[in-house]
Parts: C-alpha cells; sequence; structure tokens
C-alpha cells in the first residue's frame, strides 16, 4: 500500500555544535522537543521553527549525553534515554528529572541510546554504546513498571538503536544500527519475553538505521543514519513502500523520525550532522505513545 506523503519542508535549523537527535511533539503545549546530544541539552522549537534552549540534564566528558526521546500522548512528561544516567524521567512544568533506572545488576549501563513504553507504563530501551558486529554485547532492556523489575531482554545485539512496539503490542521492533537492519520478535507472557526474533529487513547502503516512529496501521518510519532518507516498512513482509529523500545533500545523518502535530500527522525528522529538522505531513496519523503514568 502506497502512502500519501506531502512535500519535506525545513522546520529549523539549530545554530550551535554537536548532533541532534530525538524529536517529540508536546501536545500540551505545541512545542516540539529534540535533544543536544554532546551539550546535554533538552531544547525545543515552535512549529513557525523558533528555537530555545529549555532544560540542561548534562552531557558529562561531552559525549555521555541524552539521546533517544519520548513525549506521553498527553504530553505531562518525558522519558529520556540518557548514555551516562540510564533512564529518565522529566517534568517539563516542574523541571524535575528523575533517575529511573540506573544500572543492571549494579553495572552501569554500556549507554542506553532509544526507548518506547507500552501501555501499562513499562518500558522498552536499548543499550548499544561501545557494542559493534565484532562485539555484539548490546542488548534490550524491559523495565516493569508494576514491579520496578530490570530485565535484559535481548542480548547479544551489534548496536541495538530505535525501538518500537506494535499497534496491539504483539511485536517489538529493533534497529540493529550494526547490521544494518530491523529486527522482529513475538512478545508472549504478557510481553515480559519475545520468541521467533529474526530480521525483518535488510538495507543495503549508509551506516545504519536509526530511531523510527509508527502509524496507528502499523507502518514503521524508520530513519537512517549515512542515507539521507527516511524508509517507511510495511512490517508484516518488511517490504519498503515508500522513501523520503532529504532535501540537502550533505544531509546523511537523517537519524531519527517521530509523528506529532494538533492531528499527529505531521512526520518530523532530526538531520543530526547538519543540526536541521524537518517535517512531512502523512495522511496516515501516527500512533500515540501511551501515557505514562504517575
Amino acid at each position: 500500500m502506497k502512502i500519501r506523503l506531502g512535500e519535506v519542508e525545513k522546520l529549523a535549523k539549530i545554530p550551535g555544535k554537536g548532533l541532534i537527535e530525538g524529536p517529540s511533539y508536546c501536545p500540551d503545549d505545541g512545542y516540539l522537543y529534540f535533544v543536544e546530544i554532546e551539550a546535554g541539552w533538552i531544547s525545543r522549537v515552535t512549529m513557525d521553527g523558533k528555537y530555545e534552549q529549555f532544560y540542561n540534564i548534562g552531557a558529562p566528558d561531552d559525549l555521555m549525553g541524552p539521546n533517544g526521546m519520548i513525549y506521553d500522548s498527553k504530553g505531562k512528561r518525558l522519558l529520556i534515554a540518557h548514555r551516562d544516567m540510564g533512564v529518565v524521567s522529566l517534568d517539563p512544568k516542574t523541571k524535575k528529572a528523575e533517575v529511573i533506572v540506573g544500572d543492571y545488576k549494579g553495572k552501569k549501563f554500556n549507554g542506553p541510546n532509544d526507548l518506547i513504553i507500552d501501555s501499562k507504563g513499562n518500558i522498552f530501551f536499548s543499550d548499544p554504546w561501545g557494542t559493534s558486529v565484532s562485539n555484539p554485547v548490546g542488548a534490550v532492556y524491559r523495565w516493569d513498571a508494576q514491579t520496578g523489575e530490570l530485565d535484559k531482554f535481548m542480548d547479544n545485539l551489534a548496536f541495538p538503536n530505535g525501538v518500537l512496539l506494535s499497534p496491539d503490542e504483539q511485536y517489538i521492533y529493533v534497529c540493529e544500527f550494526g547490521q544494518n537492519r530491523v529486527l522482529r520478535a513475538l512478545l508472549i507472557n504478557g510481553g515480559k519475553q519475545h520468541v521467533f526474533l529474526h530480521a525483518m529487513t535488510y538495507f543495503s547502503g549508509g551506516m545504519g538505521p536509526d530511531s523510527m516512529g509508527m502509524d496507528v496501521l502499523g507502518n514503521l518510519y524508520i530513519g537512517h543514519y549515512g542515507y539521507g532518507k527516511v524508509f517507511v516498512v510495511e512490517p508484516r513482509v518488511g517490504e519498503i513502500i515508500e522513501v523520503i529523500d532529504i532535501p540537502d545533500p550533505a544531509g546523511l545523518g537523517s537519524d531519527n523520525a517521530r509523528f506529532g502535530g494538533p492531528d499527529n500527522k505531521t512526520l518530523f525528522i532530526t538531520e543530526a550532522n547538519q543540526r536541521e529538522i524537518y517535517k512531512v505531513p502523512v495522511a496516515i496519523a501516527g500512533l500515540p505513545i501511551p501515557y505514562i503514568a504517575g
């Protein structure tokens, strides 16, 4: 099935240096929030492109800063995958940050990169930093909202990155950046375990798939770093059904793609290297991220 897409437009050019990612639209105030990784800023832009720095969460050594980020569908709280701190919750009204989980069995993570929550508030997040094809010790963790327990949900991965759940929460998708592919697995036991992990889609160029958005039909919108494109993939057979090109030919760092806007029919894309944010109107609405209780 073809997806009707509008024209790609540049929303903002962000001043400064360093990579940006984690676009997250807040329906409560109408801002698009994003992270400035090396500087440690949670920043935001209006829908007409006005930029401001919002909250500095920190980035020790100019490397270990915020990466992936999501806003819940009610716009009440941000969840941030932070390379040094772990998974952090940020209340945008009080600017109070709270570490939800900072280690696994007393050992610090490699460096969390991206995350998603399910309808029960359970958090799935990737932990890729320092891993590679030759050192595939990356993992995806699952934090249980009811018990507070943390489980290593998947392991032996080569730089796992973006994480998403299907609309019915029966499947999980993981961008394995180091292998240039997207993995798909069936969730069982109430989402606590998975089976039938397999490669759904391989890519033939660039560096690897980074972070993803999803529409209400379950199609994946995959930002591919090093390709300068966002690939729309139908997940049942892993077929690429649309390709969104970033206008700037030097813009090969199209790393993240997330839905937002008043009707959730705008796809926001961060171009990490050029520090640019793009927007694309899409006919099919994005899948709302569940509300984070508490």
